[in-house]
């Protein structure tokens, strides 16, 4: 289900209220915020939006569940595992590319290739990893995604392979997966 403008009221005399843009709920919980700017914005300005909010305490009760942020000013679309405030770090800011590697930028695409059903379920549940040392979700990156999809139909093929890349890149939790 879909909800949008979904309204946070104030919950002190120095606050103010508040309206999500859109909001992604599977099996009634939400598991996806999307933040949206016009095209005249940064997505990083929707990026510093979720952090303001997280920093006010909006994410809360029934929404303290999120799982994927998203941001995006229509043509440039981010997302980002959900984190705490102070968790929450630019730098894993990821851009969905497609399985030959090409960028999916524009909402609309970001929306057909990750949001439908079932990729948008497996987003927040296949490929999200609980680190519990550091408490903090991880969301696999697309070249991850792509690599596990790739090694479920060779197996289904029985065919063997390799998972090879740089160090640092992943491989270990694309294993795992």
């Amino acid at each position: 289900e879909v909800i949008n403008q979904f309204q946070i009221f104030k919950q002190s005399e120095d606050d103010r209220d508040r309206r999500f843009d859109v909001t992604l709920l599977i099996n009634g919980l939400p598991l996806i915020h999307i933040e949206l700017k016009n095209r005249a914005h940064s997505y990083m300005d929707a990026f510093r939006q979720i952090k303001k909010y997280l920093i006010q305490g909006k994410f809360n009760g029934i929404f303290s569940v999120l799982q994927m942020f998203i941001v995006s000013n229509g043509s440039d679309t981010r997302y980002i595992a959900a984190a705490q405030d102070t968790k929450l770090n630019e730098q894993f800011l990821s851009t969905w590319v497609d399985s030959k590697n090409d960028p999916i930028t524009s909402y609309l695409d970001f929306a057909e290739h990750v949001l439908s059903i079932p990729q948008a379920h497996k987003m927040v549940t296949q490929y999200t990893v609980i680190d519990s040392d550091k408490k903090v979700l991880i969301l696999l990156r697309p070249y991850q995604i792509h690599a596990i999809e790739a090694i479920k139909q060779a197996s289904k093929r029985q065919e063997s392979g390799y998972v090879w890349h740089t160090t640092g890149s992943g491989k270990t939790l694309t294993s795992y997966k």
